[in-house]
């Protein structure tokens, strides 16, 4: 096997080799998120890392809304714990973010059985968002996954549409 075809069939490989779902995702988020609106919900995949096994068992983000992260909270005496956390939390949280996106927490009675990441709610488009043109995917190598991204971005554009 001469040096050109071996250096090919490594190429190959590394191509045919599974990537995570998580990365692709990440990187096509960033393609089609530009303003970074969907930013702060990546607390959700991080949320127990940052506050440890304890509370996260107690605790749970619940909704992200005009820089307030609510956090479902099993008890009252955990509620009252964690409103003596809240400003730690918060820088912790930006910290992950890399920006300073949360601006307070809000605490609330509830199960704290961390729910499913929500959709971000959406406000009404403004003046110049609307209406929304048909939203650009960039290219993607595996064509099954260029589908599925605009599938999403076609759902998108429909919900934007219904307000």
């Amino acid at each position: 096997m001469t040096h050109s075809s071996r250096s090919r069939l490594v190429r190959q490989r590394r191509r045919s080799q599974p990537q995570e779902v998580a990365g692709l995702l990440d990187a096509a988020l960033q393609q089609f998120d530009r303003k970074g609106r969907l930013q702060p919900y990546r607390i959700w995949g991080f949320w127990a890392e940052e506050v440890g096994e304890a509370v996260a068992r107690r605790a749970a983000p619940a909704r992200f809304a005009h820089g307030v992260l609510t956090v479902r909270v099993a008890s009252a005496a955990w509620m009252q714990e964690l409103r003596y956390m809240k400003e730690d939390l918060r820088q912790r949280l930006n910290a992950r973010l890399g920006a300073e996106l949360v601006e307070d927490i809000a605490f609330e009675a509830g199960s704290a059985a961390p729910a499913a990441k929500p959709a971000p709610r959406r406000a009404a488009p403004t003046a110049e968002e609307a209406p929304a043109a048909p939203v650009e995917i960039p290219p993607l190598a595996d064509p099954r996954l260029q589908e599925v991204f605009a599938r999403l971005a076609r759902a998108h554009a429909a919900r934007r549409r219904r307000g």
